[in-house]
């Protein structure tokens, strides 16, 4: 195409070849009539180029006119133009300047790209250096698919709804909500307000029943929500006076929720069998143990304890059971040594057994890490309180 504005720029400025392109333009007048935008441009193309090439050979064989030749072609040329040459050489402007700005559009966007590519191409193998490009004909190769699957995790992933307001269960240890911030949609979704099958129901638990449903109870969530918050009150004030919490759950996969828990409040955990005799019989279980005395910042004080304070029993101030049924012997233990409990009462438990009963499912890791993520967060809001208490005496 550049063939052919050089061309028109010629014809323009010397009378020669003025002459010799309108014969073309005649030649090719039907062609160039046919060229006029089609919907296929692959054909358009071709003609174009046949014009081109055509025009090119005519302005080659110029070259071959003698010399002596010259003048008599220019005594031609200075003849005025007729209508039909004018006409002609108005088309073949404006046909020239048409398909020229087309091309060089279409080629630079072309030059844009190939350079894009390039320059695309060249971070990638700086960024990867052991990259194995494939070329333009051939599918990409398993590291380039990988890189464009990251490209695209990258850009678009993040594309679509962003869904709010909803239960994620990884955030009960991590994250634990407050007691304020409970209610009982976040009670319902982690499934506390499913009991056990009728067949295995506690009278003793009435109290604390909605209903029934295909063959198993409901429990009232707004009864497990006010016990709850008063549990909590307990929890929080045992840490805050500086007394000793001991959680106990040994189902499976209730290890790491009382191991968080424990973290929160400084506290205890069993998470295996519970020792016969650990309350009652301290002598024997936990004689052995060194004793150690604490501030209430629960850091060593160094003194050293007298015969009498060594031989001392030490009992937990609270006690917390995520599984009551299970239990039995240590809830006994507890009630023999005047120590307070705090339970998970399912509908086929005894809430006699407990001092603060809170209804709810015992059987799912969901509801046992909200219920337990609520008491933790309760006892480290009290032993910060107790923290902050100690700072202000100390200044």
């Amino acid at each position: 195409m550049l063939t052919s504005v050089r061309c028109g720029l010629l014809a323009k400025r010397t009378p020669i070849l003025r002459k010799s392109v309108f014969q073309i333009c005649k030649r090719f007048q039907h062609s160039a009539e046919d060229v006029t935008p089609q919907p296929d441009q692959d054909l358009l193309l071709v003609r174009q180029k046949q014009l081109n090439d055509s025009i090119s050979a005519r302005l080659n064989s110029l070259r071959d006119v003698p010399v002596d030749e010259l003048a008599k072609l220019q005594k031609i040329l200075d003849k005025p133009l007729t209508e039909k040459e004018k006409q002609l050489d108005e088309e073949l402007t404006t046909f020239l300047n048409e398909f020229s700005l087309a091309t060089n559009s279409s080629t630079s966007s072309t030059v844009e790209q190939t350079h894009l590519s390039s320059v695309s191409l060249r971070g990638q193998l700086q960024q990867f250096p052991f990259l194995e490009p494939s070329s333009n004909d051939m599918p990409y190769t398993p590291q380039e698919l990988f890189l464009r699957q990251m490209k695209h995790a990258k850009q678009s992933s993040r594309l679509g709804a962003d869904v709010t307001k909803i239960y994620n269960p990884n955030k009960d240890l991590s994250k634990p909500i407050s007691i304020d911030e409970v209610s009982i949609n976040n009670l319902m979704e982690a499934g506390v307000h499913l009991g056990q099958s009728t067949s295995l129901w506690r009278s003793s638990t009435q109290p604390f029943l909605y209903g029934e449903y295909k063959g198993i109870h409901i429990i009232d969530m707004n009864k497990t929500l006010s016990y709850l918050k008063r549990a909590s009150d307990v929890i929080e004030g045992v840490v805050e006076r500086g007394g000793i919490v001991l959680f106990l759950g040994t189902r499976e996969g209730q290890k790491r929720p009382l191991e968080e828990a424990a973290k929160r409040v400084r506290g205890y955990y069993v998470s295996t069998r519970w020792i016969p005799g650990t309350l009652t019989n301290p002598t024997e279980i936990s004689g052995v143990w060194e004793k150690t005395e604490v501030d209430m910042a629960d850091k060593p004080t160094g003194r050293i304890l007298t015969a009498d304070e060594k031989a001392s029993i030490v009992k937990p101030d609270l006690l917390v059971v995520l599984n009551p049924t299970e239990n039995r012997n240590a809830l006994n233990e507890a009630m023999k040594t005047r120590v307070p409990t705090i339970g998970i009462i399912d509908t086929d438990s005894e809430p006699s057994f407990v001092t603060y009963p809170i209804p709810g499912n015992d059987d799912s890791y969901r509801s046992i890490s909200l219920l337990l993520g609520v008491l933790a967060k309760a006892g480290e809001r009290g032993l910060m309180t107790r923290l902050n208490k100690l700072k202000d005496s100390q200044k």
